[in-house]
This record gives C-alpha cells, sequence and structure tokens, in this order.
C-alpha cells in the first residue's frame, strides 16, 4: 500500500516530535503493508517550509530507515495551505508537489471556514498542469454546510483524499458519516492515514477495511490505497516553468 498523506519526518511541523517517533512510525506502517509513504508536512504561512527544506529531511530519514533495516521508502511531499498564489509559488518553486513529482499537489481543506477562491485554485493548478488533492475534505467546514462544491471539484478531475481515522469514527460522527458518503458516490478516490504519531494517530490503513466493506458496497480498497495513490507517485515527473 501507499500512504499518500503522512507527518512522519522528525521535527518538522506538528507531527513525529523526534527520529525515535518516526521510526516507530515506519516499523507501524511496513507492518501494515505500507511499502511507501509521502512524507507531507504542512507548508503554510505559519509553517513556511521550503522545498529543500523538505527533501533533505526525507533524504535524512530515508538514510536513517536504511541503517535501521526498515524496508519502507519515503517520499517528499507537503501538505500545502490553500492560497490564492499557488500556480506562481509553483513557477517559482516554492511549493513541493507530492513525491516532487510537479504534477499533483496536495491542498489541506480547512477544518474551519469556507474558503471562497477554492474552486478558483484548483482551476488554475489543473490549467498549468496540476492535479490538486484535497486533503480530508470529509472533516472540513466544506463538506458539512457546501457538499456539491466537493462534488462539481471531483468531477472536474480533481483527487479527494479522505482519512482512514475519519472512516473508523475517530474524528467524530459529522466526519465518519461524510467519509463514507465521499467514498460510497467514488467522489473520493485516496484513503490515507494523515498520521502524526505512532499511538493516537499511527500510519494504519488496513484497520478501515472492515468498516467499508461493511458501509460501501463492492468498495475497491486496493484502489484507495494502492492503484490510485501509486499512480499519483509513478506519473511522469514534470517540471513547470
Amino acid at each position: 500500500m501507499v500512504d499518500l498523506h503522512c507527518h512522519i519526518l522528525p521535527g518538522i511541523d506538528d507531527g513525529s516530535p523526534d527520529m525515535e517517533t518516526s521510526l516507530e512510525m515506519a516499523q507501524i506502517a511496513v507492518a501494515d503493508g505500507i511499502d511507501t509513504v509521502v512524507a507531507t508536512p504542512h507548508a503554510s504561512s505559519t509553517n513556511p517550509l521550503s522545498p529543500s527544506e523538505i527533501r533533505a529531511a526525507t533524504q535524512a530519514f530515508n538514510e536513517a530507515l536504511r541503517q535501521q533495516q526498515i524496508d519502507l521508502v519515503v517520499l517528499p511531499g507537503a501538505e500545502v495551505e490553500a492560497q490564492l498564489q499557488m500556480v506562481e509559488l509553483l513557477r517559482g518553486k516554492q511549493l513541493i508537489t507530492i513525491g516532487d513529482r510537479g504534477r499533483h499537489l496536495l491542498i489541506e481543506t480547512p477544518f474551519v471556514g469556507i474558503p471562497q477562491f477554492l474552486e478558483q485554485i484548483c482551476f488554475e493548478l489543473q490549467i498549468a498542469g496540476i492535479t490538486p488533492v484535497l486533503a480530508h475534505p470529509e472533516r472540513s467546514e466544506l463538506a458539512r454546510q457546501q457538499p456539491e462544491v466537493l462534488q462539481k471539484l471531483a468531477e472536474r478531475g480533481c483527487r479527494l483524499q479522505v482519512n482512514a481515522d475519519s472512516v473508523l469514527g475517530r474524528a467524530g460522527r459529522d466526519a465518519k458519516r461524510l467519509a463514507v458518503s465521499l467514498l460510497r458516490t467514488g467522489q473520493a478516490q485516496i484513503l490515507a492515514s494523515d498520521a502524526h504519531d505512532a499511538h493516537y494517530r499511527p500510519p494504519r490503513l488496513s484497520s478501515a477495511r472492515n468498516k467499508l466493506e461493511r458501509a460501501v458496497k463492492d468498495i475497491n480498497f486496493q484502489m484507495l490505497t494502492d492503484r490510485v495513490p501509486r499512480s499519483i507517485i509513478d506519473s511522469p515527473k514534470e517540471s513547470h516553468k
């Protein structure tokens, strides 16, 4: 499996605080059947991480994994704050895409508030050859109040990524209901952990399988956790000028 959204890099955001925790998270991921993780630290105005910082941290962590003989590949990425100047920031090499492939951008869907410019951002990114991937929309005020916006974005080719914890009910009843609804209608095509630690929010995906198979008829778990996310990280690399 591929975990496309994971805060596994040590000491870089509100995820893993140190190398010991990150290595423990890696072991949990491998035990769960995950072979590839995209490290997605928050990149925002309050945590302005540069692509070079993320690449360096990812390289250092992969080296630590090799030394500990943990069979996990970690790719660079970021969970990027939604902002109007995204295309300009990408062209200025100030944002990093999923897997550093230049094809898909993981955008944080805010929990509170409805970004009125989200449709514009996604449209401009797509014109520039970038597919937006919206992180955990089931936990957002947007999904609760304006679900038609998410439906429209999904129909236009944006990817929606649901958290495994939401499916399990750990993010609340509303998030669970919305997660299942997005998966049932096919609007969401990616399941990821959004892991932040080794105990409360660990990098596990398989625990959501039984819940999904009971809740959604003919759910394709492999598509959500392997085929679609792997197609994203295996996409031909693109540089935007």
